[in-house]
């Protein structure tokens, strides 16, 4: 074992956090409800600099809603593929739209850019992906893509091809969720002022910090958090005092976690049903923090594009 893992294992049980229930500052709001009968299970989600949400609909849809403002949706792509297809995306700042799919299927699963008419091309050397889940950009352009069952990170360097970052048993899961798959990184976010990127971990419960070099390569990796209450943990969005939301996708809740501990922001009682992904608005509703109800592994989903008034506004390129 490397001496950072060991050292991170060792720091573990000092890094449990003081949990708060607590409610957001507004009502948590239904934007847009799909219909689980025709099999529409949300499960991505971005949103662009004119609050436009894009959601993914995982297979046998296969296909990215666009969401407008005013509640109005429409098929922005489709990916005719199996496994999960669709998952995390993200706008870029040419406004271009990024999709991780995840077809388990070296010939058509890596990262799609998709353009304003909606033509989706894979990136080069994301097929080699095992299971591409979610991405975000830094500051240069460059692309950082989860593998949550390879247990890693890749980088897709501006205008380059996908190449593994890093991998590490911390990444990895554990497979206590009885999926197919151990379920390891999952969300990931840039934070600026540390020039890391944040990733969950879903089946340890974790979020981890992993520095970015000067030269692009992968610096030390930490466990930033660790607790019961993250278990389970899904999609993530830095807010610009450097807190992190998460949607734990096990435990129907959205959580904060920064210095004061972990605060339970909305739950079940609130409408959250098996929450996948979170991001923030960005012009009217900067305050606003937008969910996905995935609900795959609930008895009773309740799909739904959903927003909750936070009352504090995203770090760039969340």
């Amino acid at each position: 074992m490397r001496l950072r893992t060991i050292l991170a294992a060792l720091t573990v049980a000092a890094l449990a956090l003081p949990i708060t229930p607590a409610r957001a500052t507004g009502p948590v709001e239904t934007v847009v409800s799909f219909d689980l009968g025709s099999g529409e299970l949300p499960e991505g989600l971005a949103i662009d600099t004119h609050d436009n949400a894009y959601v993914s609909l995982i297979a046998p849809v296969s296909e990215i809603r666009k969401i407008t403002p005013s509640g109005d949706q429409s098929t922005f792509t489709s990916f005719d593929v199996g496994g999960f297809g669709p998952l995390g995306m993200e706008v870029d700042a040419a406004g271009s739209l990024y999709v991780a799919v995840a077809s388990f299927d070296p010939a058509t699963q890596g990262v799609y850019r998709v353009t304003a008419d909606g033509t989706a091309t894979r990136l080069p050397g994301t097929g080699a992906i095992s299971f591409p889940n979610d991405l975000v950009f830094d500051r240069r352009g460059n692309m950082f893509v989860t593998d949550t069952a390879g247990g890693a990170v890749w980088r897709i360097p501006r205008g380059g091809s996908a190449e593994l970052w890093i991998q590490d048993p911390l990444l990895e899961g554990t497979g206590d969720l009885g999926a197919a798959v151990p379920l390891g990184a999952n969300g990931i976010a840039f934070a600026r002022r540390r020039h890391a990127i944040i990733v969950s971990n879903t089946e340890l419960g974790t979020l981890l910090r992993i520095r970015i070099r000067r030269d692009g390569t992968a610096g030390e990796l930490l466990v930033a958090a660790e607790d019961p209450a993250l278990f389970g943990i899904d999609g993530i969005a830095l807010a610009r005092s450097g807190a992190v939301y998460a949607a734990v996708n096990a435990q129907s809740t959205i959580v904060r976690v920064g210095e004061a501990g972990i605060t339970t922001i909305a739950d079940a009682e609130d409408g959250i049903n098996g929450a996948s992904a979170v991001a923030f608005g960005t012009r009217s509703d900067r305050r606003n923090l937008f969910v996905v109800n995935f609900g795959v592994f609930s008895p009773a989903p309740t799909p739904a594009l959903l927003k909750i008034a936070v009352g504090v506004r995203g770090a760039p390129g969340q």
